[in-house]
């Protein structure tokens, strides 16, 4: 498929600019998977492999409902905690 060349400029301008994480720590859950799902859709349109999003652990309401939300995406290929000495449950690796 061939995008124009515009098109193509955007989509690398997009990926210089793509920070691999998203710190969503204190948001209210609206706010949070309202970010979560542009994070994924720029990480989907720059090609990346895995994202990593940054929720804290606090009462884990955060965690499950960005997880919820990204078990219903087709792109997603695994969801996990991160490993323990570098976040842990506070975080989800997100592997596109």
């Amino acid at each position: 498929y061939s995008y124009s060349r515009q098109t193509r400029e955007t989509i690398d301008e997009h990926r210089n600019q793509f920070r691999q994480e998203i710190d969503v720590r204190g948001m209210r859950t609206d706010e949070a998977l309202n970010q979560v799902q542009h994070f994924i859709d720029d990480a989907i349109l720059v090609g990346v492999s895995q994202v990593r999003i940054l929720h804290g652990k606090g009462n884990g309401i955060l965690r499950t409902m960005i997880r919820q939300y990204l078990n219903a995406i087709p792109n997603v290929r695994n969801i996990r905690d991160e490993h323990v000495q570098f976040g842990g449950a506070g975080i989800t690796v997100v592997e596109l």
